[in-house]
C-alpha cells in the first residue's frame, strides 16, 4: 500500500484494516506532513475560519456528564442563566460580524441533542434564524 493512496486518496470510506494500521504505524511527523498534504488539497493553507460561539442557555443542563460544570446534578459554581431573548442573540451576532466572525453558533448542545427540557421552541428558532444570524449575515449553526 502507498501512503499518498491512504491519506491522499479521494474521500473513502472502505478502509481494510492494514491499511488503517499502516497510518497508525507512521512516525508522528510523516503522518503530521500527509495531514498537511491534505489539508492544503481542500483548503486555503495559511488561513482559517473565524468562529464566534455564544450560549444561550448556561446551566442546569439535564444530562449527567459528570466532567461537565453545567450539569444539574452538581453544583459548580456555573451561574445558570435563562434562554437569551432574539433581541439579545441579534447583537451578538452583529458583533461577531463587526469582529470579523464568519460564522456564528448559538445553539445550546443540548438543543442539538434535542433535550426536551432545554430545547428552544421552533417558533424561537425560527424568529432567531431570521433575525439573528441572517441579519448578520454570517453562517449560523
Amino acid at each position: 500500500m502507498s501512503s499518498s493512496h491512504a491519506v491522499l486518496g479521494a474521500i473513502r470510506h472502505d478502509w481494510t484494516l492494514p491499511e488503517v494500521e499502516a497510518l497508525f504505524a507512521l512516525p508522528l511527523i510523516d503522518l503530521l506532513l500527509q495531514a498537511q498534504r491534505v489539508h492544503r488539497s481542500h483548503h486555503e493553507p495559511n488561513t482559517v475560519q473565524m468562529s464566534t460561539l455564544l450560549s444561550i442557555k448556561t446551566g442546569a443542563c439535564p444530562e449527567d456528564c459528570a466532567y461537565c460544570p453545567q450539569s444539574v446534578r452538581y453544583e459548580t459554581g456555573v451561574q445558570r442563566d435563562a434562554l437569551l431573548e432574539i433581541g439579545t442573540v441579534r447583537e451578538c451576532a452583529e458583533r461577531a460580524k463587526a469582529a470579523g466572525a464568519t460564522r456564528f453558533a448559538w445553539a445550546p448542545r443540548t438543543a442539538r441533542r434535542r433535550i426536551a427540557s432545554f430545547r428552544p421552541s421552533p417558533r424561537w428558532c425560527a424568529r432567531s434564524a431570521r433575525s439573528g444570524s441572517r441579519a448578520a449575515r454570517r453562517s449560523a449553526c
